[in-house]
C-alpha cells in the first residue's frame, strides 16, 4: 500500500469510527412499577443496566417491574381513575406524558366511588428524560 493509499484508508477508518460514535446512546432511561405500593419510579443513567438497576432500587417493592425503557427521550407513567397504569415514551417529557394519558383514555373509579362516577382522564403518575432529549 502505498503512503497515500494508507492514508485515505486510516482517514475513512477513523471517519467511519466518528460515525458510529456519534450515533451511540446519549442516554438510557427505565420506568418500574410497584401495583403494591401504587408507584412508579425512574431511572436514567448512561449505561442501561445501572438505569435498570436504579429504578428497581428506588421502587424499593418486592413486586417492583420494569414496564419501560427508553434511549435518548422521555418516557411517562400515568394512572387512570380505574387504577389501571398506562405507559409510553415522547421525544419531550410533555410528549411523552401526554402519550401516556391518551393511551389510558377516560375511565370512571370503581363502585363504590363516593366522588362522581363520571369518566376521568388518568394523571401522570411519573415521568423522567434523559440528559439529551429534546
Amino acid at each position: 500500500m502505498t503512503g497515500t493509499a494508507a492514508l485515505t484508508a486510516a482517514l475513512t477508518l477513523t471517519a467511519g469510527l466518528a460515525a458510529t460514535a456519534d450515533a451511540a446512546p446519549g442516554g438510557y432511561g427505565t420506568l418500574a412499577l410497584s401495583h403494591l405500593r401504587n408507584t412508579a419510579v425512574s431511572g436514567i443513567d448512561a449505561n442501561r443496566v445501572a438505569a435498570d438497576a436504579a429504578a428497581i432500587r428506588d421502587c424499593a417493592s418486592y413486586d417492583c417491574e420494569i414496564v419501560l425503557r427508553f434511549t435518548d427521550g422521555c418516557g411517562a407513567v400515568a394512572q387512570g381513575a380505574d387504577g389501571t397504569f398506562g405507559w409510553a415514551t415522547g421525544a419531550s417529557q410533555e410528549e411523552a406524558e401526554q402519550n401516556a394519558v391518551a393511551g389510558l383514555g377516560q375511565s370512571a373509579p370503581p363502585f363504590p366511588d363516593l366522588g362522581s362516577a363520571q369518566p376521568v382522564a388518568a394523571h401522570v403518575v411519573t415521568s423522567a428524560c434523559t440528559k439529551n432529549a429534546q
